[in-house]
Order: C-alpha cells, then sequence, then structure tokens
C-alpha cells in the first residue's frame, strides 16, 4: 500500500470512526428515562425505555405519589403525601441524586412547574386551610400559600391561569398566576364526583379533569373557564395522558384494569386497553409512540404502543417493604 494511500485510509477511518463516535453519544444523551413513585417503599425508580430495565432507584419521602419534571433544569418534583411527611423531594435527573426537601402542607399530593416563572404549585389535600404551597425553584424554598378548595387533589397550568381539582367538593378552581398579582380563586367550574387527576393542552386551551365518583371526564374550556363535554370512561377513571401531537387523551380506569382512548376532536372514545390491576398513573412519549402504565396492585409498569394500542411490554416494580399495604407504584413521567 502506498503511503498516500494510507493517509487517505486512516483519515477515512478517522472520520468514520468520529461520526460512530458522536453517534453514539447523541444516542445516550437522548435516551428517555420513566420515573415512577412506588408509594409502598418510599422509592423512586428510573427505568430505561431502550431496554424496559430499572437503572436506578432513588429514595425520598414517605409514600410519595405525584411527580412533575422540570424539562429546562432536569430536575424532578415527587410529593411524599404521608401526613407525618408532607414534603417535596427535589430529585437531580443526571446524577438521580435528592438534592432537597422542601416541607409544604399537609399530605402533598400533586405538583406543577411553572417553567417561566421558576414556581412549582402543590395541591396539599389534607390540609384544614385547603391550601397550594408556592416553592420558588432556585431557592427551592416556599414563598407562600394561597386557599382554593375542600381537597385541593391535582393542578395544571394554562397561560397565566391555574386549575385546582378539590376532590372533596366537587370543583375546579381557577386562580390568576400572572406574577405580581395576589394569588386567589377567581372562579371555581363545577364538575363531575371526586374529581382527582387532570391534564392540560396548552395549544388548545384545554383542562381534562377525570372524575373519579361518576367513571366521566370533565372536558373545560380553559379561555372562559366553560365545561364543554363529558365524556363516560370506565370504572373509578384515576389518572390522565394527553397525546396533543395525535389528538389522543388516555385515561386509567382504576377498578375496571384498563385504560380508556378519548378522541379530543369528537370527546368520544375510541378504545379501550386491557392493563394490569388497578391502574392510576399515566404518562405518555408522544415522540417515541409508547404509553406508560402504573398498575398499583400487580406493582408493575404497562408499556403500550400507541400506533397499535397494544401492550409491548411489562415492568415488574419492587413490591413494598417499608409498609403492609400491598400496592406499591403510584405516578409515572418520561423524561
Amino acid at each position: 500500500m502506498s503511503k498516500f494511500v494510507k493517509v487517505k485510509f486512516f483519515a477515512v477511518f478517522a472520520a468514520v470512526f468520529a461520526m460512530l463516535a458522536f453517534s453514539g453519544h447523541d444516542a445516550d444523551a437522548s435516551s428517555k428515562k420513566v420515573y415512577v413513585t412506588n408509594a409502598g417503599n418510599n422509592t423512586v425508580s428510573a427505568i430505561d425505555t431502550s431496554n424496559n430495565k430499572v437503572v436506578m432507584t432513588v429514595r425520598v419521602g414517605v409514600w410519595p405519589a405525584g411527580i412533575a419534571i422540570d424539562r429546562d433544569s432536569g430536575r424532578a418534583y415527587v410529593a411524599n403525601s404521608s401526613k407525618g411527611d408532607s414534603t417535596v423531594s427535589v430529585i437531580d435527573l443526571k446524577s438521580n441524586s435528592e438534592l432537597a426537601k422542601v416541607k409544604v402542607g399537609t399530605a402533598p399530593m400533586n405538583a406543577a412547574v411553572d417553567a417561566l416563572t421558576k414556581r412549582a404549585f402543590v395541591t396539599n389535600t389534607e390540609d384544614p386551610a385547603q391550601t397550594v404551597s408556592v416553592i420558588d425553584l432556585a431557592k427551592n424554598t416556599v414563598k407562600g400559600t394561597f386557599k382554593v378548595g375542600a381537597g385541593p387533589f391535582d393542578v395544571g397550568i394554562v397561560g397565566n391561569k391555574l386549575f385546582v381539582s378539590n376532590v372533596g367538593e366537587n370543583t375546579v378552581a381557577v386562580v390568576d398566576i400572572t406574577p405580581g398579582k395576589i394569588l386567589k380563586v377567581a372562579e371555581k367550574i363545577k364538575v363531575g364526583a371526586l374529581p382527582v387527576n387532570m391534564d392540560v393542552d396548552t395549544a388548545a386551551k384545554r383542562v381534562y379533569v377525570a372524575n373519579h365518583g361518576d367513571n366521566a371526564v370533565t372536558v373545560i374550556d380553559a379561555s372562559n373557564n366553560k365545561v364543554i363535554a363529558t365524556v363516560k370512561v370506565g370504572t373509578k377513571p384515576w389518572d390522565l395522558a394527553l397525546d396533543a401531537a395525535n389528538g389522543k387523551l388516555y385515561v386509567t380506569n382504576r377498578f375496571g384494569d384498563s385504560v380508556s382512548v378519548i378522541d379530543t376532536a369528537s370527546n368520544k372514545v375510541v378504545d379501550t386497553i386491557k392493563v394490569g390491576k388497578e391502574p392510576i398513573g399515566i404518562a405518555v412519549d408522544s415522540a417515541g409512540g409508547k404509553l406508560y402504565v402504573v398498575n398499583h396492585a400487580d406493582v408493575s409498569l404497562s408499556v403500550i404502543d400507541t400506533a397499535s394500542n397494544k401492550i409491548t411490554a411489562t415492568v415488574k416494580l419492587s413490591p413494598s417493604t417499608d409498609s403492609n399495604y400491598a400496592g406499591s407504584p403510584w405516578s409515572v413521567a418520561v423524561f
């Protein structure tokens, strides 16, 4: 081989090697994780979506329930819902370590992150004062609380409006969260029985509420705070996940062992997917075409292909070790 050919060969090899190395690095950097709060054993499991394996377990507070992710900072906020704990764990998702515990109101259930104003809003479900706590994300401290209604359960943000489901009075409270405004309820929207979890479509200005007590989902127009539809689903709906890009809303039916698929254009159920026992938490990866469902009583996670609505994998999670309660996993998020 001539000197010129050798030089050219090694130059091409080096270029190809560099491209492969760069491509591999990108694949690692862009790989997603599914995060599941394990209420029964006070941990959060991190699952690699490429192989559906648990790759990390993070210790948090007592009875972790809802989880919200700030995608700008790569941090997760986990509501530790035990009355004796009543904190929010702040987790760095790069190092999978707990950075702080923020004391909030009694029995926090869920949180929503407002990335623009660097605040998190946390529902204090068993607080006698019926409050939502406001966390300063830069300092990990509570800036204050405000009253919303009986049994505040879940929270969602559309523009400058905060929507809070009040499970104790069958309403959704609306709060103007424009910076500088005094935080107080501007209006309450009557919904179905036992409104628990919610999801929001920020672009279409829609709020979706799971009414656990009457097997229905309420659809609210966030621009005028009016109920525009009520959709009958399965038995005891619990949580919702919106796939806005594909016009689908997925609803877990806790005591129906199923997920209802709603077409958001028509507000009609178009399919029902059988999953494990007592499905509660749910999250969708629109780009990846996957739906993740937490089966509370099965202590597992169902992975569903959204194109076919078929289960493609089941991930077994650690059963409860710190509690005699059989169910363990509660909520799920993708990042």
